[in-house]
């Protein structure tokens, strides 16, 4: 099996457990059910990136924000006032060269979407809405970093954070361009393993306590149903 166009999540997903990832990105005969948590991120973001989309430094803003995220009004303001020109919900993508492509092309090996990019001459500024507990992962935020140096070749340095809504702060990174190789060795002990488990078609159950009821493989000789309380 040609190994499958990866990203944070997926590897993330491929990490936890082969099989998992098997079932839920390769065959597709399962998924994760809705929980409250993602459907309330999911709803977030759509409407930050509506907000964000209509907004303008010189009249006032014409998408009128949820009652429930009028809190976050003063946050997204702030957030599209920072120098240079803004962009949102940017779906980027590389092929294994490197090379930017379509999101969808055929030779796709890499996808990543950041939030809110800020491109300001030879700098950049790269946030990421939050809507659970804060847990840092610099992986991500080199990803996104990653994403921007090759698609954006002009910009030297990028500064790459969370915004955790629920704490009301934010953690940051600092990467530089002639960085590059420093970021991609970050991934390459995971992506070795990734294609070939994919090439060789060994995807195997790493048992965990996800297996206590919150995994959707119950075909898992390791997956047991959640405890009642």
């Amino acid at each position: 099996m040609k190994p499958l166009p990866w990203s944070h999540s997926a590897l993330s997903d491929f990490n936890n457990c082969p099989k998992a990832y098997h079932h839920k990105r390769v065959l597709k005969d399962v998924v994760d059910p809705p929980n409250e948590a993602g459907v309330w991120g999911d709803y977030v973001h759509k409407e930050f990136e509506k907000y964000l989309k209509a907004w303008d430094a010189y009249t006032s803003n014409p998408y009128v924000l949820p009652a429930d995220l009028e809190q976050y009004r003063v946050y997204l303001d702030a957030l599209a006032m920072f120098p240079g020109k803004m962009h949102v919900e940017c779906r980027y993508a590389i092929t294994k060269h490197l090379a930017p492509c379509d999101f969808f092309a055929k030779d796709v090996w890499c996808r990543c979407i950041i939030d809110v990019l800020h491109i300001d001459g030879e700098r950049a500024h790269v946030l990421d809405h939050k809507t659970g507990k804060r847990k840092m992962d610099a992986r991500q935020l080199k990803l996104c970093a990653l994403m921007v140096f090759l698609h954006h070749p002009e910009v030297k340095v990028i500064k790459v954070g969370y915004a955790w809504l629920k704490e009301h702060t934010s953690d940051y990174e600092h990467y530089v361009r002639t960085g590059m190789d420093e970021l991609w060795n970050e991934f390459v002990p995971d992506l070795t393993s990734y294609s070939y488990a994919a090439r060789n078609m060994l995807f195997g159950p790493r048992p965990s306590g996800l297996c206590n009821g919150w995994c959707p493989v119950q075909t898992c000789e390791f997956w047991k149903p959640k405890r009642s309380r």
